[in-house]
């Protein structure tokens, strides 16, 4: 069996399925990464985002990766710029292509609709890979069996262990997100606590995960329920304005890229600071 974690940022995966890739690898069974982005504007430093903060966070994953036991070969990259991770065509091909390229068995990605944490980047990576699990079976070289979404508010899979030292350990290798690692430490343990001891049994900790049904269309909420989600999903508290996304020097392709996208999905934001 091959397992593929698909993930927006760098850092993603070490804080929802850390302890599930661990135990994966340690069981010799393959399991490989795919990153949509490098999280080139994950910092407040606008001196620092682009190529030189992605070359940072490839690093950071590699060693995250490396002590939950997933080879660097195992590891790819889509290539998506952070921030425009959006649910479009193209992005859906270039995860449908990656998907024929390694050929999983059993995919896993963050929750599309019932999440806790509502950045746009996160919602849009698994309501791509929900899209062609539901709807793009037929294109795929090899089908996948199984959709699991993580950092999930409603699961139905859980995934116990007791010690959360390793799974720290690993999340604790993006230093360049020390900001953001702070508080994420301490929700760890509570976000972990195995509240469902009678289905599980009796572990300090689970990694809670939904299984995705074909049958019942992905299990998707109602109409109302997607409307006001899409609303906070928009709110400044969990994305940025248009100005986070800014390269204020450079003639790479990475900074023309970056307007060109600019320009498209915040074409009214004409100053950034």
């Amino acid at each position: 069996m091959k397992y593929l974690f698909i993930s927006a940022h760098p850092d993603d995966l070490e804080f929802s399925c850390a302890n599930l890739m661990r135990y994966l690898t340690n069981k010799k069974h393959q399991v490989e990464i795919l990153c949509l982005t490098k999280g080139e504007f994950g910092t407040y430093s606008a001196e620092q985002v682009g190529q030189r903060l992605a070359q940072v966070r490839v690093k950071e994953l590699l060693k995250a990766a490396n002590i939950n036991g997933v080879k660097p070969e195992n590891i790819h990259f889509a290539d998506i710029i952070d921030g425009f991770l959006k649910f479009t065509r193209s992005n859906i091909k270039i995860l449908k292509d990656w998907l024929n390229q390694i050929q999983p068995d059993i995919i896993f990605a963050p929750e599309a609709y019932y999440a806790y944490y509502w950045q746009q980047d996160h919602i849009n990576c698994g309501r791509c890979a929900h899209y062609i699990f539901s709807s793009y079976q037929n294109e795929l070289d090899k089908p996948i069996k199984s959709l699991f979404f993580y950092a999930t508010l409603k699961p139905n899979f859980y995934w116990p262990f007791n010690d959360t030292t390793l799974g720290k350990v690993s999340l604790f290798q993006h230093q360049s997100q020390m900001y953001f690692l702070k508080w994420m430490m301490a929700f760890y343990s509570i976000e972990k606590f195995n509240f469902y001891s009678k289905k599980v049994g009796n572990y300090n900790f689970i990694e809670p995960y939904r299984r995705i049904s074909k049958k019942k269309n992905g299990l998707k909420p109602s109409i109302f329920v997607q409307a006001i989600l899409g609303i906070l999903s928009h709110l400044p508290f969990f994305n940025p304005t248009g100005a986070r996304y800014h390269v204020s020097k450079g003639n790479t392709s990475f900074a023309f890229s970056v307007r060109k996208l600019r320009s498209i999905y915040y074409p009214k934001e004409h100053k950034y600071t």
